[in-house]
Parts: structure tokens; C-alpha cells; sequence
């Protein structure tokens, strides 16, 4: 393969800077292999490898903000990737060697040893020349972002890489000492700025993969305070969000559109399962009253995720005789009939996937339902569904057999629908034993 002419290098070397992490991750995989050593590509690969190195040591470095450069909620701080790319580019001309110092001490029997101290260096240099505005690479962040806030977050840049080894031990189960520790990072963070202790959180939070659990650093950090005074304090707004998220999942469930199918419904049983982690956490980090701004509406939101869960739970049976349809045994039987298998048409396609959003989304909320107070609901409509579901089976397995009541090529379709549903009402083992007996009653037939 020929090389590649220096004004077409120019422009890959362009697009290999440029490109999203994930984007570049994806191009390094592509040119691992033995085709990618060869020819132009082999200088492409160099080209991503120097990439990827370069990045690591960038983001080792600016560790504490990393997050913060990422798409966010309007309300959080937040600041657009290029941030990222044209302040370490300002670092590399205002501090060369430290630059290269920090890339030289970027390595696991280094970072092992904890972070190097080169890394604040130049996280206090970004800040200050931020705050001077003295250098055109500087200079040039002030058109893209608020540099007094990203300052100021580079400011606390030491607070946070310390505090960063520390996180999941908070959050997953705190305890007096891991308290001790958040209380003594918010008051360094607050001698830095005595009102830097919203940023902290923030830039904290942005590091966890829920970043609602922050709360429970905040709470420790204030010792659970009541809903009252944490709501008309400086990180009231940690509260509010998380509220607000909850309100808007619960009109997520009650809105959900079944026709989208089996990934419209596992994400609405993905939020009714965060508004019950979310409940929880408030309830366990404040001290939340009846009367309180906080407790009112956590008991009003309650009260609504049991009202829209059971909802949506109870029109499964209707979604489940509109997928597999039935007749009346006779016309005096009337709605009230269980019937037999209706076998007039294909399985309707719109059908089908409404009853499968559904089924999953009752599948899977079963890990929240108890503690949200919609269990004993969901543990009956299941406990309906699976007697019209086996009923259903025992029918159409008798028309495949003999073909007595129905097209034997529509029952085998409806067979294996049949099966797909029970898995989520049951399991995958009971819908497997369904396959076997459809395959043997098809063999039976021939």
C-alpha cells in the first residue's frame, strides 16, 4: 500500500485529534490487527497510538475536570470537550517541561504510588492563567466556557484527586471515619473558597456513575440534616434534582409507549427501579418531616410510582388477549369465557410488542416492587397472566398435534409467541420446556 501524501497525513492527523474517546478506542481496535501494521495503515496506527497515549496522559492530569467536559444536565456544571483539548494544548506552551514531566511520571509504578505532584502543578498553572487571561491558549478557552468557574474547579482540582480513591467507600457504605474524611475535604475545599463547597460536590458527583448518590457525602458532610434546612441551604440544589428526576421518570412510566416494544419497556422499568434507589437514598440521607418541603413530596411521589406501576401492570391482561386472541367455546360463554385460541390471521406485529414492552417492564421491576409497595399487585397480575398464558399453551399444543380447532401453521406461530411471553412472566426454563413439547407435537403432526 502506498503512503500517504503529507497534505492527506495532515488532515488524518486532524481527525485522530479531534475524534470522541469512544470514537478513537473503536479506531485503535480496528487497527490492532496484522492489516494495520502494514503500509499507510501502519501510519495511521502510529498516528491513533500516539493519540491514545497522549489523551491518557492528558486526562491523567486533568483527572478532576474530566467529567465536568461531557454532554450534562443544563443545570450542572458542565463544560464542552473542546474545554479539554484546548486547555491542555494552553498547558503544553505555557509549561513545556512540566508537560513532559507529568507525561514521564504517567505510568502504573508511578500513578501506584498515588498521583504525582506535577499533576496539581499544572492543574494550579490552568487557573492561574485562566484568571490572568495573559496567553492566547488561555485566551481562547474564554469563548467557549465560563473560565472563572472553570478556574475555579481547577482550584479544587487537589481536593478532589485526593478525595477521588476515597469516593466508592462513601458512597457504598459510610461510615463515622469515611465521614470524618468528607467533613475534613469540604473544609480544605472551603479554605481554598469559602464557597467552594457546592463545586465540590459537584465535581464529585460527576465521578459517580449515579451521580445522586452524592447525597450521601452531603449528608455526611452536614450530619443528615432535616429537609427544612438542607432545602434553604447552598446545596439545596443536590435535593431539588434529584426530586425532579423523580417526578419526571414517574411521567416517563405513566406516558411509556408499549408499540416501541421490548426496549421502550425494559427503560421504563429502568426508571421505576432509579425512582425506588432515589427515594431510598433521600429518606436515608435527611431527615425528612411530614410537614417538610422534601418529605411532602417524596410521600406524594410514593404514592404516584405505586398508582402508575399498578397502572401499567394491570392492563397486561388486556395486551395479552389482544396479542393472542380468543373465541368464545360458545356465544352464551360471552366475555366471561376463557375461550379457545383464535387462529384467523398472523400474529399482529404492533400487538406483539406492546405485550412485550409490558411483560418486561413487569419482569423487570421485580428487584424495587417490594420495597415501592406495588409487590403483592404485581406478584397477582403475574399470578394471572401465567394461568391464561399455560391455559393458552395446553390449547394451541392440542392444535399443533391434531389440528382439531385451528390452521396447525398459525398455532405453531402462535406456540412460540406463546413461549417468548412466559419467559418474562416465568422464566426461560419453563419457556423452553414449551419449546420442546411445540417441537415434539410439530414432529407428532408430520
Amino acid at each position: 500500500m502506498a503512503a500517504i501524501a503529507a497534505n492527506k497525513l495532515l488532515m488524518v492527523r486532524k481527525l485522530v485529534e479531534t475524534a470522541p474517546d469512544a470514537a478513537l478506542r473503536s479506531l485503535e481496535l480496528a487497527l490492532a490487527g496484522p492489516a494495520g501494521g502494514q503500509g499507510a495503515l501502519a501510519t495511521v496506527r502510529g498516528l491513533v497510538e500516539d493519540e491514545v497515549t497522549a489523551r491518557y496522559v492528558r486526562n491523567s492530569v486533568l483527572a478532576p475536570i474530566v467529567p465536568l467536559c461531557a454532554a450534562r444536565d443544563t443545570e450542572q456544571t458542565a463544560f464542552p470537550p473542546r474545554t479539554l483539548v484546548l486547555l491542555w494544548a494552553a498547558l503544553k506552551q505555557q509549561a513545556p517541561k512540566k508537560v513532559e514531566e507529568a507525561a514521564a511520571r504517567c505510568n502504573p509504578w508511578d500513578l501506584e504510588q498515588g498521583p504525582p505532584d506535577v499533576f496539581n502543578e499544572l492543574c494550579k498553572i490552568a487557573s492561574q492563567g485562566l484568571r490572568a487571561q495573559a496567553e492566547p491558549g488561555f485566551q481562547a478557552l474564554d469563548a467557549i466556557c465560563d473560565i472563572d468557574e472553570l478556574a475555579s474547579c481547577l482550584e479544587l482540582s487537589v481536593i478532589v484527586r485526593a478525595a477521588l480513591p476515597k469516593l466508592q467507600e462513601w458512597v457504598s457504605k459510610m461510615s463515622e471515619e469515611r465521614a470524618s474524611s468528607a467533613r475534613l475535604a469540604y473544609k480544605d475545599a472551603c479554605a481554598i473558597r469559602p464557597d467552594a463547597g457546592p463545586l465540590l460536590f459537584e465535581m464529585l458527583a460527576a465521578h459517580l456513575p449515579d451521580d445522586w448518590r452524592i447525597l450521601r457525602v452531603i449528608s455526611a458532610v452536614m450530619d443528615r440534616p432535616g429537609d427544612k434546612f438542607w432545602a434553604s441551604s447552598e446545596v439545596g440544589v443536590f435535593g431539588e434534582r434529584v426530586l425532579a428526576d423523580i417526578e419526571k421518570n414517574i411521567d416517563f412510566i405513566e406516558a411509556f409507549d408499549p408499540a416501541k416494544g421490548e426496549a421502550e419497556g425494559r427503560k421504563a422499568a429502568v426508571a421505576a427501579q432509579k425512582v425506588a434507589h432515589q427515594i431510598t437514598e433521600l429518606e436515608r440521607s435527611v431527615n425528612l418531616a411530614k410537614d417538610g418541603p422534601w418529605g411532602r413530596r417524596v410521600a406524594k411521589y410514593k404514592q404516584a410510582i405505586a398508582q402508575v406501576v399498578e397502572a401499567r401492570m394491570n392492563a397486561a391482561e388486556k395486551e395479552l388477549l389482544a396479542a393472542l386472541p380468543l373465541r368464545p367455546i360458545s356465544i352464551l360463554g360471552g366475555k366471561k369465557g376463557k375461550g379457545v385460541p383464535q387462529l384467523m390471521a398472523e400474529p399482529d406485529e404492533v400487538q406483539t410488542r406492546r405485550l412485550t414492552a409490558v411483560l418486561v417492564f413487569i419482569a423487570e421491576i421485580r428487584g424495587c416492587a417490594m420495597q415501592s409497595g406495588y409487590g403483592s399487585s404485581r406478584a397477582k397480575v403475574l399470578e394471572k397472566l401465567n394461568g391464561r398464558l399455560d391455559q393458552y399453551i395446553e390449547d394451541i399444543l392440542h392444535i399443533v398435534r391434531t389440528g382439531d380447532g385451528g390452521d396447525q401453521g398459525l398455532a405453531r406461530l402462535y406456540v412460540d409467541l406463546a413461549a417468548g411471553y412466559i419467559a418474562y412472566s416465568r422464566d426461560e426454563k419453563t419457556a423452553e420446556i414449551v419449546r420442546r413439547r411445540a417441537a415434539a407435537a410439530m414432529a407428532a403432526a408430520a
